[in-house]
């Protein structure tokens, strides 16, 4: 028997803030809200469905995520994602990686990093 991955913890400084960003970037919604924490997911994936929690912190992000998200444009270009979620409020970012590199590294409002994937179209 395995595990089954349920949900991604994410520390922050403001939990909303980054999961609004989320919210938008992947179409999730908010599922719980209670103070200091807030879990996003698709309510069309059911009480099973993967969650991302944002759970607030004292401390300030230091240094590069160990553990990041890559995200796969559906129905769009990777030009055109990055486009969009720059205008949620990503940025770019620069974790070492080569100009030639196939992603794009960009990173939330909380400087949380994530690539952006080339789409399958």
């Amino acid at each position: 028997m395995a595990s089954v991955l349920s949900e991604i913890a994410v520390d922050c400084a403001t939990p909303m803030l980054v999961a609004k960003f989320w919210c938008e970037a992947l179409d999730f919604e908010v599922l719980e809200e209670e103070a200091g924490l807030v879990s996003i997911g698709s309510e069309a994936q059911g009480e099973h469905g993967l969650k991302l929690t944002f759970a607030q912190v004292p401390e300030a992000k230091s240094i590069k995520n160990r553990l990041h998200l890559d995200l796969r444009p559906q129905g769009s270009s990777q030009l055109e994602e990055v486009d969009r979620l720059l205008a949620l409020g990503a940025s770019y970012a620069d974790v070492g990686q080569q100009e030639d590199e196939s992603w794009i590294v960009m990173a939330d409002p909380e400087g949380n990093e994530f690539c952006v994937l080339s789409s399958l179209e």
